[in-house]
């Protein structure tokens, strides 16, 4: 009990010494232009690969149909129409995870798109820190901040550092 005591004035007296400021990353992220003209060209990309996978299933479709509604066919022909619904189908779960699936296209193309945001953001937000003497910053974004006066919010000015380019 007292080295929990001594621990948690240890971190108030840590923290009292220290400038605090907030800023919230959502708010930040939905008054940024970069971030829709990502969003949207990400949805385009994601539109295009869904297009070519609907392609995909309407092949196999064809083909399904053509064994279905052919009601002569010789047994090779059927096994040669069988095979390349299995192969067709293969390509398509193949595309379907490498693309949408866990790891896949769709969000290493996200990564590429945000990650230079992201910099930028951090940087501003690190410069404004070094110019303005905070210590740290919490972004009240994740949850994890119950609460903060709104005189340790810098959103605003990170927001106006975005927007002029960075650099004062």
């Amino acid at each position: 009990m007292k080295v929990a005591l001594l621990a948690a004035f240890t971190v108030a007296f840590i923290l009292a010494a220290q400038t605090i400021a907030v800023i919230d990353s959502d708010r930040i992220f939905d008054n940024l232009g970069e971030v829709t003209d990502a969003t949207e060209l990400l949805e385009k990309e994601i539109d295009e690969w869904e297009a070519h996978a609907d392609s995909l299933q309407e092949e196999i479709d064809v083909i399904q149909a053509d064994l279905d509604y052919t009601m002569v066919m010789s047994p090779e022909r059927r096994r040669e129409r069988e095979t390349l619904i299995e192969e067709k189908s293969l390509e398509l779960q193949t595309f379907l995870a490498q693309t949408f699936g866990p790891g896949g296209l769709v969000e290493t193309r996200n990564s590429q798109l945000v990650s230079p945001i992201v910099a930028s953001i951090n940087e501003a937000v690190q410069e404004l820190s070094i110019a303005e003497g905070y210590d740290i910053v919490l972004d009240t974004s994740g949850g994890l901040v119950v609460y903060v006066s709104n005189s340790l919010d810098i959103t605003d000015m990170v927001l106006e550092k975005l927007s002029t380019g960075g650099s004062d």
